[in-house]
C-alpha cells in the first residue's frame, strides 16, 4: 500500500495539514479572544476591514518580488515564522479596563433607585446593553455611590434611612462639594427600563458603620433627587451602559491594546498571504502539467488538520478554563506555535523548481480596462460583494452571537469547536467534490442565487434559535453557501473573463470578495451587533441577502434583454469542472450552457 505513496508530495500534504492544524483554531477563535479582552463589536468589525485588505495587497507585492528576484523558500519559511510570532504574541495582550465609574441619579420616592440616563437625548443606549442587564440573574450586585450633600438630603438620611449621624446636619449650611458615600446592594431582577433609562432599585445601603440600612424614604413634601458617581467595578452590565453613556465609545482606539491586538492581526494575515500564495504556487510546480488535477488531493488534507485540530482545541479551552470567570485561550497559542514549528521543518525540505514568470505579460492596467468594460462581468462582480458581505458576518460575527446566547458557558468553545467541525467536514469537504456537478446541472447564475438565497435562510435560523448547540443542525447549510460561493466564483469568473485576462479576472474576484465584501461586512455586522445585538442583526442580514438577490435578478434579466452574454455575442470562453480546489488550475474543455 505504501509503495503507492508519491514522496515527492508528501512534504507539501504535511505542509498543508500543519499549517492549517495550526492556523485552523487561532482564526476563529480571534474575535471571541478580542471580546474577551473588551473590544466592543464595532472595533472588532474595524479590525476585520482592514485584515483582509492587508492580505491582499500583501499577497502581490511579495509574490512578485519573490518572482523577481526567486526569493520562494526564503520567504516562504521566513512568513511563516513571522505569523508564529505575531499570533502568538496575541496572547500576552492583556485585557482593558473597562469604565466601572458614571454618572448617576440617586432618586427616592418611597423606594430608592439608581437613575442611568444616556446623556445625549437623541441617543439611546444600545439593544445589546440593554439586553445584557435585563436578561441578567444576577441577584447579589453592588456599587458604590458618592453623592452630592444638601440640607434636604441628609434629612431624608436621618428620618427616612433611619441614619442618625446625618441628623445634626439637617438644616445646616452644606458646602457646595461635600459628598456622602455608601455600597448599595440591588438585584438586577428588579431592574426597570423607563423611557430611554434604567431604574435600578436599591435594596440597602451600607456605610461605613457596616450596619444595613434599608433605604426608604419619607416623602413629606416630594422626591429626593442627587447626583452621584456610581463605582460598579464588578458588575459587567452597569459597566456596558456606563461605556455608553456618551454615545457610541470609539474611545478604545487608544488603547494600546487595540493597536497591539490589530497590528499583531495584521501581520499575522500578511504572513498567511505570502504563505498560501507561495504553497501553492510550490505545489503546482511539483505537480507539473501532467498531475495538475491531484492538486485539490493535496490542499485536502489542509481541510483534514483544520477540522481536527479546532474541534479538539475547542474542548481543551473550555477544559482548561473549568473554574474561571474568562476562557483560557492558551492551549490554542501553544498549539499554534508548536505545529508552525514543525511547518516550517517540513517546508525547510521544499523547492520549487521554476519561476513562472513571463516578461511580456500584458500590463494588468491594460487587463483591468478590459474586464471593467464587460456589462456581465460587473454584474457578477456585484454579486460577489454580496457574497462577500455574508461570508463575512459567519466567518467573524457568528460565535460572537453564539456567546451572547449561551447561558452555560462551560462547554462554549466544545460548541464553537465543533460548529467548526461541522462547517468543515459536513459542509464544505464534500462540496469540494460535488459543486462541479451542481454547477454543471443548474449553471453558474442559479448557483449563485441559491447561495444567497441559503446564506438568507441561515441567517434567519440563526435570529430565531435561540439554543446554540442547534446551530450545529445549522452549519450543514455551510456547504450550499461558502462551500458552492467559492467554486461558483473561480468558475464563473475563468467562463466570462475575456481573452488574455484569466490571471487578472481571478485576481480581481478575490480581490472584491475579501477586499471589500468581506471587509463590508465585518464592518457593518460589527456596528450593529452593539446597537441591536445578534438576533435582530441576522435578521437584518436575512432581509438584506434576499434584496441584494433581488437586485442581482434585475441585472441580469436587464443583461439578457442587452444580448450581454457569450451565446449571443459569440464568444467561445470554455470551461470544464473539475473540484473547486482544482478550479483556479482548470483548462478549458466545452461550452457550459449559463441557464
Amino acid at each position: 500500500m505504501f509503495d503507492k505513496i508519491n514522496k515527492e508530495l508528501v512534504p507539501i500534504k504535511a505542509h498543508y495539514f500543519l499549517y492549517n492544524a495550526a492556523t485552523g483554531p487561532v482564526i476563529p477563535f480571534l474575535p471571541v479572544i478580542a471580546k474577551q479582552l473588551g473590544f466592543s463589536g464595532f472595533l472588532v468589525g474595524i479590525i476585520y476591514t482592514i485584515l483582509p485588505i492587508s492580505g491582499l495587497l500583501a499577497k502581490p507585492l511579495f509574490s512578485s518580488i519573490a518572482d523577481k528576484f526567486r526569493l520562494h523558500k526564503i520567504f516562504f519559511l521566513t512568513f511563516q515564522a513571522i505569523l508564529a510570532i505575531s499570533f502568538f504574541s496575541i496572547y500576552f495582550i492583556p485585557k482593558i479596563n473597562h469604565q466601572s465609574i458614571g454618572n448617576v441619579t440617586l432618586a427616592c420616592h418611597v423606594e430608592t433607585y439608581i437613575h442611568i440616563c444616556p446623556y445625549n437625548t437623541t441617543k439611546d443606549f444600545s439593544t445589546e446593553a440593554m439586553r445584557q442587564v435585563f436578561v441578567s440573574n444576577r441577584t447579589h450586585a453592588s456599587c458604590k455611590l458618592s453623592c452630592q450633600a444638601s440640607s434636604m438630603v441628609y434629612d431624608e438620611l436621618c428620618h427616612g434611612w433611619k441614619l442618625n449621624q446625618f441628623c445634626g446636619l439637617v438644616n445646616t449650611n452644606i458646602e457646595p462639594d461635600t459628598k456622602f458615600e455608601f455600597t448599595a446592594a440591588f438585584n438586577m431582577l428588579d431592574n426597570q427600563n423607563i423611557t430611554s433609562c434604567v431604574h435600578v432599585k436599591i435594596k440597602n445601603a451600607t456605610f461605613d458603620d457596616n450596619v444595613v440600612h434599608h433605604p426608604y424614604c419619607d416623602l413629606k413634601d416630594k422626591p429626593m433627587y442627587t447626583q452621584c458617581v456610581a463605582n460598579c467595578t464588578d458588575v459587567p452590565e452597569m459597566n456596558r451602559l456606563f461605556s455608553e453613556l456618551d454615545g457610541k465609545d470609539i474611545s478604545q482606539t487608544t488603547n494600546y491594546q487595540f493597536h497591539l491586538f490589530l497590528w499583531s492581526a495584521v501581520v499575522s494575515w500578511i504572513g498567511m498571504a505570502v504563505v498560501v500564495s507561495i504553497a501553492d504556487s510550490i505545489c503546482v510546480d511539483l505537480l507539473g502539467n501532467e498531475r495538475i488535477s491531484e492538486y485539490g488531493k493535496q490542499k485536502m488534507w489542509g481541510y483534514i488538520g483544520f477540522g481536527i485540530f479546532s474541534i479538539s482545541t475547542g474542548y481543551l479551552v473550555d477544559l482548561f478554563s473549568r473554574g474561571n470567570v474568562d476562557k483560557d485561550y492558551s492551549c490554542i497559542f501553544y498549539i499554534m506555535l508548536i505545529g508552525m514549528v514543525f511547518d516550517i521543518i517540513v517546508s525547510a525540505t521544499l523547492n520549487k523548481k521554476s519561476v513562472d514568470r513571463i516578461e511580456d505579460d500584458p500590463s494588468v492596467l491594460w487587463e483591468l480596462g478590459a474586464v471593467a468594460r464587460e456589462g456581465r462581468v460587473l454584474v457578477f462582480i456585484f454579486w460577489c460583494v454580496g457574497a462577500g458581505i455574508c461570508t463575512g458576518v459567519v466567518w467573524n460575527f457568528l460565535f460572537w452571537h453564539t456567546e451572547d446566547l449561551a447561558d452555560n458557558k462551560d462547554w462554549l468553545k466544545t460548541l464553537q469547536g465543533l460548529i467548526i467541525g461541522v462547517q468543515c467536514f459536513l459542509g464544505e469537504l464534500p462540496f469540494n467534490f460535488i459543486s462541479a456537478r451542481i454547477l454543471k446541472k443548474f449553471g453558474h447564475i442559479n448557483v449563485m442565487s441559491l447561495v444567497l438565497i441559503i446564506y438568507a435562510m441561515r441567517f434567519m435560523a440563526y435570529s430565531l434559535i435561540t439554543n446554540p448547540w442547534m446551530y450545529l443542525v445549522v452549519e450543514i447549510l455551510h456547504g450550499p453557501t461558502l462551500g458552492l460561493c467559492r467554486p461558483t466564483m473561480i468558475a464563473y469568473g475563468d467562463k466570462i473573463a475575456p481573452s488574455g485576462t484569466r490571471a487578472t479576472m481571478q485576481g480581481l474576484v478575490g480581490a472584491i470578495f475579501e477586499g471589500i465584501g468581506v471587509s463590508m461586512g465585518s464592518l457593518i455586522c460589527g456596528s450593529l451587533m452593539d446597537d441591536y445585538g445578534g438576533m435582530m442583526t441576522f435578521r437584518i442580514f436575512s432581509v438584506g441577502a434576499l434584496s441584494w438577490l433581488s437586485i442581482y435578478w434585475m441585472l441580469q434579466l436587464l443583461l439578457r434583454k442587452a444580448k450581454a452574454y457569450p451565446l449571443h455575442q459569440g464568444h467561445s470562453h470554455l470551461a470544464s469542472y473539475a473540484t473547486p480546489s482544482d478550479a483556479i488550475l482548470m483548462t478549458t474543455s466545452q461550452e457550459l450552457q449559463t441557464y
